[in-house]
Formats: C-alpha cells, structure tokens, sequence
C-alpha cells in the first residue's frame, strides 16, 4: 500500500510510521510539528490545507489514508473549544475531500473511546449511542459522522477507530505509566490522584497499530465503527500492582482525587473487531508496560 499518515509525528503516528514501513508499505507521514524531534521524512503540512493534502496524495499515489492528526485529548486544549473543532472537525472534513477527490481507496479515522462520555456501568459497543462530554469527545463523534457521510454520499471506504486510553514512547501528554517509568528512573516518588474504583482502558501502541492495519488491509469493511482496546478494565491499584515487578525502583502514592479525563465507563467491548477483521489485542498491560519501560531506557526519558 502507499498510505498517507496525517498526525505523523503524534503517539499512534510514530508508532504506525515504523510498522507500515517494517512491513514493506509506502509511507507520506505528514504533521504541522515534528515536536521538536529531528525527522526529516517528515513533510509538514497542516491539516486546513486541504488543497496540499490532495496535491501530496496525488503525487505519492496514494491508495489508502490514516487520518490521526489532531488535538490527540481533552486536556490538550481546555478552554480552546474553537482550536479542538477546526482541527478535528473541520481538519477531517478536509482530508476526506481530498482523499475522496484523489481517488483513495481506503480511509481510516482514529476516533475515541471519549465519544461515548460518562457512560456510567454499561457495555460499551458500537451500537451505543455517542454521548459526549467534552468537545474533544463530540469532534470525534463528528469525524465518525463525516466519515460515514462520505461513504453514503461519495462511495469514499472509510472506517472509524474507537480507540482507548493509548500509551507509549511517544506520548506527550499526561500519562501515569509514564510517569511511573520516568519517576522511577530519577528515583522519585509517584503521586497519582484517582478514585479507587475509576476505570482505566489503556491500550499499548503497538495494538493500535495492529488495529490500524487490519482496518487497512481488510478486503471488505463489514462495519463502519470498531472499538479497539486491550480487553482489560483496570483499577489505578491494580495498574501499579502490575506495574511494580516490571519497573526498577517503582514507588507510589495514591492520593484521593480524579483523573484528567474522568468519564465512568465500565466496560469495552472489542469483539467486533476480532469478530469481523480479525485483530486482538497481543499485549495486555503487563507486557506492554515492559515494552514502555525498555523503550524509555533505550531512546532515553526525553524522547517519550
């Protein structure tokens, strides 16, 4: 395939990058920042260029699209309601354009589990109504809609990603499994505000990207939405118990408090994507917390 990756430079992009290119696919990564890394295959291109995203995927002949580029989480952009809806909205608006006017095949969204809001002690599947609770949660439930608009209206193949709480080298954003390898390695003390019973739904980046692939690479798309997830809900007790054998000089203290993203929802359901594209999750939490640790002690902590 030669694809096209919006968000290039991002958590799932950089992670995405190296697995399409290990598999022998043509990679055209584009961003708006390198986030200060040196990455020269980097093109940089915003995502309200819509004219330059059709130009690119002409010239790279392009066959299939993933589309990641945005502001990647409600705590990104708090107070800039306006920033979240040109980048995630109208921004998905322009890359569906221009993939449906450069003749793409395929067009893969990474949408969020945040699409469903405070869902509260349901099972989350994808015939469940999105009920956002941030803006950043409604702009993906937007880009799913557009998505589905210009498969019904245009015959564009897209498919939306629900994708769970990611973690990885590249994060930039808060993340406490990061904090914990990072604090660890300085040897410091880890404060982590929860509740004992929240939930979290992390998911390993390397799952993602695998989910990403099977989306990619599927024959038919027999869905047009898929929740991807690593299959386990874990309390913040739990997640440290786990993290604690795997990482050196682990120490942590769980203060009362909440979470950045504090939406109660219980239960993910992942069958679908298992049923209909034939992707499961292949690292559950402990072995993907190893990974993170090893990759951290590799590229060093200021590269995550």
């Amino acid at each position: 395939m030669k694809v096209l990756l919006t968000g290039g430079a991002g958590l799932i992009g950089m992670a995405l990058r190296q697995r399409l290119a290990a598999d022998g696919h043509a990679v055209a990564a584009v961003d708006h920042t390198s986030h200060g890394r040196d990455d020269p295959a980097l093109l940089r291109i915003d995502l309200a260029d819509a004219a330059e995203l059709q130009r690119l995927m002409e010239q790279h002949g392009t066959t299939a699209v993933v589309h990641c580029g945005a502001i990647s989480g409600p705590m990104m952009a708090r107070g800039r309601p306006l920033d979240i809806v040109a980048t995630n909205i109208t921004g998905t608006a322009n890359v569906l354009e221009a993939a449906r006017l450069a003749g793409v095949a395929r067009v893969v969204f990474c949408s969020s589990i945040s699409v469903y809001g405070n869902a509260g002690d349901v099972t989350l599947g994808e015939a469940m109504a999105a009920h956002p609770t941030s803006v950043y949660g409604a702009s993906k439930t937007a880009g799913e809609q557009l998505v589905e608009a210009f498969a019904a209206e245009y015959g564009l193949d897209g498919v939306s990603l629900r994708i769970g709480r990611v973690y990885g080298q590249y994060r930039r954003g808060n993340c406490v499994i990061k904090s914990m390898i990072e604090d660890a390695a300085a040897g410091r003390e880890t404060v982590i505000p929860c509740a004992t019973d929240f939930l979290y739904h992390y998911v390993w980046q390397g799952d993602v990207s695998a989910a990403i692939l099977a989306a990619l690479s599927a024959k038919t798309l027999p869905s047009r939405v898929y929740n991807v997830g690593s299959g386990a809900a874990l309390t913040m007790t739990q997640i440290v118990e786990i993290a604690r054998p795997l990482i050196a000089g682990l120490r942590v203290r769980l203060v009362p408090g909440a979470d950045d993203v504090s939406d109660v929802q219980t239960r993910f359901d992942i069958s679908r994507i298992a049923r209909e594209l034939d992707f499961r999750p292949a690292y559950p939490l402990a072995r993907g917390i190893a990974a993170y640790a090893s990759a951290l002690r590799e590229r060093g902590a200021g590269a995550a």
